[in-house]
């Protein structure tokens, strides 16, 4: 079967394409049949994934040479999961998709894992649906948030620091730099919550709201313990009415796990959850920017997507 490869050459900061080059080198030497498609840009990841299951319906292997970002926008323009094999080689800041599914950061240890799967698993993924504006929808495999966390990733992101840090190989830490520097800026929300078209919760104080896929976000932090990519339902992380003092109490516990057993954090299960707010609120899919809504529904999509780990 024919492998088909997504590069970002920018990944690590412009780190990629080095990385590729040696990718390359040992798809040549095991006599691999594969094509590489670079991306030029936001939104070309999209582009080419879509022209690739276009123009070669038969089953095929793609892979993503990139970071959580990059995988995201393949994701978004693929079709017909039933005759896909996806795969990732990590070459981003953050790599929680890569850390959820157990697939190892270091892209030449990933590469073997493409060339010789240990397995072949059964993935979920989430799909976010505008309800406000123009309507529009998005999917995602990470996790996507609304609020706190989503202005984390928006601010982070576009942060110069981050490049910086990522020629260290300590990209994953501007997001708790600027998780700090947010507690204390962000401005709370009051949102009405729909569990599974049936369980309603009115929040005052919303910090954030995130839909979790994986176990990991935001650069390696556990954020839904409860979290299984193969189950059929996303595990819901809400966060109301903390005092910025918890807040800060909060981002010392989240690296191990153990925020989940304060009062005001509750971690729900379920297949949907529709949510409103009183003003427009960042959006994220898997750490990159997806506007500003104030009503919004999660839901897990039926179809599974086949990945090599």
């Amino acid at each position: 079967m024919k492998y088909y490869f997504i590069v970002n050459p920018a990944a690590k900061t412009g780190k990629g394409i080095g990385l590729w080059d040696e990718i390359k080198d040992r798809l040549d030497s095991s006599k691999i049949d594969y094509e590489a498609f670079f991306t030029t840009g936001a939104g070309s990841a999209a582009s080419i994934a879509r022209d690739i299951c276009r123009d070669h319906p038969e089953a095929k292997r793609i892979v993503i040479v990139g970071g959580d970002g990059t995988f995201n926008e393949a994701v978004n323009g693929l079709s017909d999961y039933s005759r896909i094999t996806l795969g990732l080689i990590p070459a981003g800041s953050g790599n929680d998709l890569a850390r959820g599914l157990k697939i190892p950061t270091d892209p030449i240890r990933a590469l073997q894992h493409v060339i010789h799967p240990r397995e072949f698993k059964k993935v979920d993924h989430g799909l976010v649906e505008f309800l406000d504006g123009e309507g529009g929808s998005r999917r995602f495999a990470v996790s996507s948030g609304i609020g706190y966390d989503a202005d984390i990733c928006y601010q982070a992101g576009r942060s110069p620091l981050k490049k910086i840090l990522n020629r260290f190989g300590l990209g994953s830490s501007i997001y708790y730099i600027t998780g700090l520097k947010l507690i204390f800026m962000n401005r709370r929300a009051k949102t009405t919550v729909l569990l599974d078209g049936k369980r309603k919760l009115k929040c005052d104080r919303t910090v954030f709201i995130t839909a979790m896929n994986m176990l990991y976000e935001g650069g390696g932090y556990p954020m839904a313990p409860g979290a299984d990519p193969s189950d059929g339902k996303l595990s819901l992380l809400m966060v109301d009415g903390i005092t910025r003092l918890k807040h800060c109490l909060l981002m010392l516990k989240v690296r191990k796990g153990e925020h989940i057993r304060f009062s005001g954090v509750d971690e729900y299960t379920g297949r949907t959850c529709e949510i409103e707010a009183d003003r427009p609120l960042i959006v994220h899919t898997d750490g990159e920017f997806a506007g500003k809504h104030s009503h919004i529904r999660y839901s897990i999509l039926p179809e599974q997507i086949r990945m090599m780990v």
